[in-house]
Formats: structure tokens, sequence, C-alpha cells
């Protein structure tokens, strides 16, 4: 196989989603890859992958997603089968169904949320932040 085609396989294998500073996105966004949010999103944002909502990003929807990070604003529902983290810059008002939260001194968290057991092979040591 040329040296071609192999970076080819990895990118399309590896690509992420980018929604840029600038950007509004409206409508449902369905991937496999990692998305990453620095614009705006008004609409459902599903992927078997993480879901990165960065400092200027603003997503109002549902997310759903294996891993999700909030540093920027998030308003609606984010169901994760693994971690939800909002950093110390992050915002979330709405709910969240995760296997586990992790909430940065700073963050603010306005809602509910509702924990689902993890499955023992995602299992890690509790770590303060």
């Amino acid at each position: 196989m040329s040296m071609l085609n192999k970076k080819s396989q990895r990118r399309t294998a590896g690509a992420d989603t980018l929604i840029g500073e600038g950007t509004l996105w409206e409508g449902k966004c369905t991937a496999e890859a990692d998305i990453r949010v620095e614009g705006e999103v008004a609409g459902d944002v599903r992927t078997t992958g993480v879901v990165v909502i960065g400092e200027k990003g603003i997503v109002r929807s549902e997310v759903t997603a294996k891993d999700v990070t909030i540093a920027g604003r998030m308003e609606g529902t984010v169901k994760a089968e693994g971690v939800v983290r909002i950093t110390s810059t992050g915002k979330l008002i709405g709910t969240i169904q995760a296997a586990s939260l992790i909430i940065e001194k700073g963050a603010v968290f306005q809602g509910t949320s509702q924990m689902d057991e993890v499955p023992t092979d995602r299992l890690f040591p509790i770590a303060v932040v």
C-alpha cells in the first residue's frame, strides 16, 4: 500500500468535525467521529465519539456522545455513555445523563443529573479536581 493511501485511511478513520467560530449550525448533526464546537449549534448533536464545546462554543439542543466536555455554554440535555466534564469556563443549563460527572471549580451547572452505572471496563479511580 502506498504512503498516500495510508494517510487517506488514517485521516478518514480519525476525522474530527469542527463547527468553527462564527458558524451557526441549525438542524441535526450526526457523526461517527469526534465533534468540536467553537461556533453555535441549534439542533441535536449525536456521535459515537467525543463532543467538545470550546470556550466560545454555544449549543442549544440535545447532545448524545461517548464523552462530553463543556468549556463554553450548553443549554439542553447531555447524554453520555461515559464522562461529562464541565470545565472552569463551562456553563450547563439543563439535564445530564451520564456514567460519570466532573464539575471543575468555577463551572456553572443549573439543572438535574442522572448517573448511570459505569461498565466495568470503563472504571477508573476518582480524581479530585
